[in-house]
């Protein structure tokens, strides 16, 4: 009888000041299955909403449980933009490409604004230096995770975030017999300090996708994110081949 009343931008306010901490739990420390965190973030979000007596409109009306659950869904999409942040310029460039483009196509004169806002050029560093798209007869072409296979040379540049992740989900998606946890470990070699970035994109891509229902590529960043333990311990270990100091 004694809780607060709240209103709707008090509730959303809440959710957005309050779902990042424990998400990063979940993500980072507890390697939820992107396929799960949604599901995951109903109870944080419920935790903010039952606390108060009622949350109501500015009208008056009761915000119901069913609006509630939308706000909380809001505030995982808010949370999953804010990672995108973290991510180097190609890769947010091909992020934000891919949002407006599902198949990832379209004009290059878009693309070229685009990239300009990133302090890019679509031709030079994005076609050329880091061979991302296909920049030809006026459009722009992303590849895609099966032109990522493993005879597809590295560039010149530590490879982005956007380039290894799709090199990851290419190994993942055909198995341990080919590739599977060991190609993605010898990605993970070359990635740097890109590795953070790498999981933070292939949950980000695991979302996109599944929104799409594109059910296969949306497995193959999932199992990207549940393997990524096992890759990094395979990671830490010598290459092949490699000799010991």
């Amino acid at each position: 009888d004694d809780a607060p009343v709240a209103s709707r931008r008090e509730f959303t306010e809440a959710l957005e000041r309050e779902m990042p901490a424990p998400l990063d739990q979940l993500t980072r420390e507890t390697h939820i299955a992107p396929v799960d965190l949604r599901q995951a973030a109903i109870g944080l979000g419920m935790a903010v909403y039952s606390r108060y007596q009622s949350v109501a409109t500015l009208a008056g009306e009761p915000v119901t449980v069913r609006e509630a659950l939308m706000a909380i869904n809001s505030a995982v999409d808010a949370y999953l933009r804010a990672q995108a942040g973290a991510l180097d310029t190609e890769s947010r460039f091909c992020l934000d490409w891919l949002r407006v483009y599902p198949n990832g196509r379209g004009d290059y004169g878009t693309a070229e604004t685009l990239a300009i806002s990133y302090d890019l050029s679509v031709h030079d560093r994005l076609a050329q230096t880091h061979q991302l798209l296909d920049a030809s007869r006026g459009q722009v072409t992303l590849y895609d995770i099966d032109d990522y296979d493993g005879e597809r040379e590295y560039p010149r540049e530590q490879p982005t975030a956007w380039e290894c992740c799709l090199r990851m989900a290419w190994h993942i998606q055909l198995g341990d017999d080919r590739g599977g946890v060991a190609g993605c470990a010898a990605v993970a070699r070359r990635a740097g300090d890109r590795l953070d970035s790498i999981e933070r994109l292939a949950r980000i891509l695991y979302d996109i996708y599944n929104t799409r229902q594109d059910s296969a590529r949306a497995v193959a960043f999932n199992s990207v994110v549940t393997s990524w333990p096992d890759i990094m311990r395979e990671a830490a270990r010598p290459a092949p081949g490699r000799l010991l100091d």
